[in-house]
């Protein structure tokens, strides 16, 4: 980092990176300088081509990225102005959002995201922490979205932290890592339906258990719990939420469409949890973690520009770690269901009477035959005594 820049005070940390307000000497303006704490070459070319990508990107929901580089202490970024606003956590716990507001924040969202997937980047690993909203009332909310690079990142390695950073994570993503377009809707799904419940959509006490309510689609349906809202709009949000990727919308701005046209398909007649249509996922070694690598896209096409904000290490929990050897994933759900899939062919068992039947006959010989031994044994007649005089004594 340059000498131009004046670190002033610590604003906020987490596991992945530490937060610093700084001084531009030349300009005298305040700025943000976030420092990343890997160290790992491959890590820092992937926030080097990320944050190359992001500057190249104008929008009001972005920050104004000024500089970013590796230094001798790692990677870093600084971007314009102080830390804007509250984040949407912060937000939701006054309670959920109002249709209006629901509205104002989701729109915002679809468009900075439709931003970032039209130019190939993704960001990987949405949640409430990493959106920021300020102005008074909501006809002067501005929504800011943040945590490129930070990956699921938290306050501390604590399980709760964990719980909270993995919340929004796609049900691919828990199974083989893949992360794409379609794992932003989902996040961002998994969002709007906090917003409007003030309560995440799944929740554990481990992350074994968060992880099997995302695959098998353990949630409380969310008419129930927003009546607030029109019915479109809690079934737009659960739309965004579907299992498998692909009855998801394929980004953004496909999602934003929906919205906008007031509708969401009827995935009454589509299976909704992953074991209707694939066997059980493996278990998660959680007693022995391996510890986590960066989360990266599936191999891009020649002359394709990807890019994740989870170029970072993570919290050790069950999320794939890019140096496992490679699997394919198990498909979500067949590719037509007009035909349930044949089960997987049995060999056929044993007869078991076949095997018992001498067994059998062996026993009853036997049992016959120590029958008749005590039949004779028990019916015979005692031998008769013989009596003899007492002689009697003179």
């Amino acid at each position: 980092m340059s000498s131009r820049f004046e670190i002033l005070r610590p604003l906020e940390e987490d596991t992945a990176s530490k937060l610093l307000l700084v001084r531009d000497n030349k300009r005298g303006d305040e700025l943000r300088l976030r420092r990343f704490k890997t160290t790992k070459q491959e890590e820092i070319d992937g926030l080097q081509e990320l944050f190359r990508q992001l500057s190249t990107l104008q929008n009001p929901h972005l920050d104004r990225l000024i500089d970013f580089g590796a230094d001798k202490d790692g990677f870093y970024s600084i971007v314009a102005g102080p830390l804007p606003g509250e984040t949407l956590s912060e937000v939701l716990e006054r309670g959920p959002l109002s249709e209006k507001e629901f509205e104002t924040v989701a729109l915002q969202l679809l468009e900075v995201l439709s931003v970032l997937h039209e130019d190939a980047i993704v960001h990987g690993s949405l949640r409430p922490d990493y959106i920021r909203i300020t102005g008074g009332s909501v006809a002067d909310w501005e929504v800011t979205l943040h945590g490129f690079g930070q990956g699921f990142a938290g306050r501390d390695d604590s399980k709760e932290e964990q719980i909270r950073a993995y919340r929004c994570t796609a049900p691919e993503q828990w199974l083989d890592g893949t992360t794409r377009r379609r794992t932003d809707v989902y996040a961002l799904g998994c969002i709007l339906y906090e917003t409007l419940t003030a309560r995440p959509p799944f929740d554990g006490r481990v992350l074994k258990e968060l992880r099997l309510k995302h695959l098998g689609h353990d949630l409380a349906p969310l008419q129930k719990l927003a009546p607030h809202v029109p019915n479109w709009m809690c079934a737009w949000v659960m739309h965004l939420m579907a299992v498998d990727p692909e009855q998801r919308p394929r980004k953004a701005d496909a999602a934003r469409e929906l919205f906008e046209r007031r509708e969401a398909p009827n995935l009454q007649e589509l299976p909704s949890t992953l074991a209707e249509s694939a066997p059980p996922p493996p278990p998660v070694n959680l007693i022995h973690p391996q510890v986590s690598a960066p989360v990266i896209l599936p191999h891009p096409q020649h002359g394709a520009r990807n890019a994740t904000s989870s170029t970072i290490p993570i919290a050790a929990g069950p999320h794939i770690a890019a140096n496992r050897p490679k699997r394919p994933a198990p498909a979500l759900i067949p590719a037509q269901r007009k035909v349930p899939a044949p089960p997987p062919a049995r060999k056929a068992p044993v007869p078991v009477a076949k095997n018992l039947k001498p067994m059998i006959v062996g026993a009853a010989v036997i049992l016959l035959l120590l029958a008749v031994f005590l039949f004779r044994s028990c019916g015979a007649k005692p031998a008769p005594v013989k009596n003899t005089p007492v002689q009697k004594k003179h």
